[in-house]
């Protein structure tokens, strides 16, 4: 990491506090000496605020995304990457929901941060949601009785409805009733994601687990090419075999090898699509000897063949 002193920190949550922070509107530009772009805030009501972050920054930063210690019941939730074209797996479009405590987020150098964070009271969502007593899962993010972190690859309905709102100019006086709308409209389509997670059974997190999961995340992802190895994995988390998979599953909704494959055949359109690499080396850079397992895994997730799909693209 380039910088992360406490000054930087403290300066850019400044910053970004300038919005989330006080009660009225507004757009805050990112001081010259930091970086390009803008964080646009929207105070819908006390407990619903909408914020869209286009920025670019200097130098690489820590930033504590929490509210203040006396909101605590706010949950956050952190659409990423998700109002622009496909893109490789360094910033394909995702989504956190988690509780203030969690939102630590490194901020990397000279790359543009596209994002639209949500923060609602929890008692505001479990108005909207009406969870049942069943739902594990709802319980869990609408009580805010314990810590929580929830990590999806967002669909495309997400994308289309996150660029309404970065690209809307709606009138002054129907501007709360817009975003309300539209904020709404992005919580459902989350949760709507969220439900389809098969596994329902919820262990407590702490900071230090989610740090180790995220560690876990970054090393899968290191090297695409290349399948995880597990007893790596669990050297770099610290963790028990079992709690492991355990806790990457609940956080992200996958097991490890599907999140990995899930990411690999993202790449693999990527490259296909954007790098105009034909099938067979797009098949043999990502680590497939052979071509027809590749094509089928290729099908499985992205849902055409990869030869079809280089045609249509």
């Amino acid at each position: 990491m380039k910088s992360n002193s406490k000054e930087n920190i403290v300066a850019l949550e400044a910053t970004i506090r300038m919005i989330t922070g006080k009660p009225e509107n507004g757009v805050k530009h990112i001081p010259v000496d930091m970086g390009t772009g803008y964080i646009k805030g929207y105070v819908i009501n006390p407990k619903l605020r909408l914020i869209v972050r286009q920025y670019e920054l200097k130098e690489n930063m820590l930033l504590d995304r929490g509210i203040a210690k006396e909101e605590k019941k706010f949950v956050m939730i952190a659409f990423h990457n998700i109002y622009q074209p496909l893109s490789s797996r360094a910033s394909l479009p995702s989504v956190q929901v988690a509780t203030t405590g969690f939102n630590y987020e490194l901020l990397p150098a000279n790359k543009k941060i596209n994002s639209i964070v949500i923060t609602v009271y929890a008692d505001y969502l479990k108005e909207l949601l009406k969870p049942k007593v069943e739902n594990t899962l709802l319980q869990m993010i609408t009580s805010c009785k314990q810590p929580f972190l929830f990590e999806e690859l967002i669909s495309p309905r997400i994308q289309d409805v996150a660029s309404e709102v970065v690209n809307a100019n709606p009138a002054e006086e129907l501007q709360d009733l817009y975003y309300k709308i539209k904020a709404e409209e992005l919580i459902y389509l989350l949760f709507a994601e969220l439900l389809k997670r098969e596994d329902t059974t919820l262990q407590t997190l702490n900071a230090a687990d989610i740090k180790k999961i995220y560690a876990v995340k970054d090393k899968i992802l290191s090297k695409i090419d290349t399948p995880p190895v597990f007893t790596e994995l669990v050297e770099i988390s610290g963790m028990s075999e079992s709690k492991l998979k355990r806790l990457f599953k609940q956080v992200f909704g996958n097991s490890i090898f599907n999140y990995y494959q899930i990411f690999r055949m993202k790449e693999a359109a990527y490259l296909i699509k954007e790098e105009k690499l034909s099938v067979s080396e797009v098949g043999y850079h990502l680590g497939f000897s052979n071509l027809s397992h590749f094509a089928r895994v290729f099908e499985m997730h992205i849902g055409v063949k990869p030869k079809k799909y280089s045609l249509n693209n």
